[in-house]
């Protein structure tokens, strides 16, 4: 039986730009090149940022153009999601492709957990002397994979007549003995009970009508359940990045447009981590997008700035919602 060739999808953008801040087309060529002298029956798919034409040296930019006219290189859609990251993954998911990257695409691990198959990506470096080594890797999860969001359910419990529980940090007198009994006070609690028994106490004179049914009380309690990953905070979903406190302290500190001295202390896919201390002490977290850190834009942002730099940024935004400041250099 024969086996079918390997099909590869190339991330040219981060190749042509590995160890260097503009993007080289020779240096992306001689990648190739080098991938598939060892693996020469390779079905190899090129795909390159819609702005890379714009980003290499101007001498090359009529070799790009005749290799994008020949099919050698693909590009996106102009102003495609993540800089081409997510049409690149779309074509490998597509065709159950290898890709050929150093990025670890963090912004789409949920998307795609197939990145950490082993085998489905190979990264690559030029090594002086020897040329382009090739090797297969995982995706590097983000320094901080998720932020931990407490799920609040709604639980029904019946209890005895006249007693309300008290919820501090745990549900002490609501036991999960209950539990069997849930269903049908849910039942109970979603029905609009129109009348009521009144408590009968046995030492007073006796009431005229006493209802013939006894109706126990539901009573809805919030339970905190286990606390489930969220994606990262930095791009997607809603939960607060910063303590509340803190992000105050921020906004009183700063102002739009104000020089801020931070720490890089991480990189995402698209932008880098950053740590701001403030007057009071404590320190917040602030995010950096790659689209704030030049014009153009560099490829990722670990071009232009290094782990444990101190830099001056400027605030350029900030969410109130999910407590976290954008600045750029």
């Amino acid at each position: 039986m024969k086996t079918p060739p390997l099909r590869v999808v190339v991330d040219g953008s981060n190749l042509a730009t590995e160890g260097r801040t503009i993007p080289n087309l020779q240096q992306l060529d001689a990648a190739v090149r080098s991938f598939l002298d060892e693996h020469p029956t390779a079905d190899v798919i090129v795909v390159v940022d819609a702005s890379f034409e714009h980003r290499v040296e101007p001498s090359e930019r009529n070799h790009f153009k005749e290799a994008e006219a020949a099919g050698e290189i693909v590009t996106p859609p102009a102003g495609a999601i993540g800089r081409g990251d997510a049409f690149i993954l779309k074509i490998a998911d597509r065709i159950n492709a290898v890709v050929l990257s150093n990025d670890s695409f963090q912004e789409f691990h949920e998307d795609y957990p197939w990145l950490f198959d082993v085998g489905r990506l190979i990264g690559g470096k030029p090594v002086r002397g020897v040329g382009w080594i090739f090797t297969e890797r995982l995706p590097v999860r983000g320094i901080k994979a998720a932020r931990a969001s407490k799920v609040v359910k709604k639980v029904a419990v019946v209890l005895p007549e006249g007693l309300t529980p008290s919820v501090g940090d745990t549900l002490t007198p609501v036991k999960a003995t209950k539990v069997a009994k849930v269903t049908k006070a849910a039942k109970v609690a979603a029905k609009p009970v129109k009348k009521v028994a009144k408590a009968v106490d046995p030492d007073a004179a006796p009431a005229k009508k006493v209802a013939k049914k006894t109706v126990k009380k539901a009573v809805v309690v919030e339970e905190k359940v286990a606390e489930a990953p969220a994606t990262v905070a930095l791009r997607r979903g809603r939960q607060p990045v910063n303590p509340e406190g803190a992000f105050a302290d921020f906004l009183k500190q700063f102002k739009i447009g104000a020089p801020v001295d931070a720490e890089v202390v991480a990189f995402t896919s698209h932008g880098a981590v950053l740590k701001v201390s403030l007057k009071s002490g404590d320190a917040i977290e602030c995010y950096a997008p790659t689209a704030n850190l030049g014009s153009p834009a560099p490829t990722r942002a670990r071009d232009v700035l290094k782990r444990g730099d101190v830099r001056t940024f400027s605030l350029r935004s900030f969410d109130t919602e999910r407590r976290i400041a954008e600045v750029g250099l």
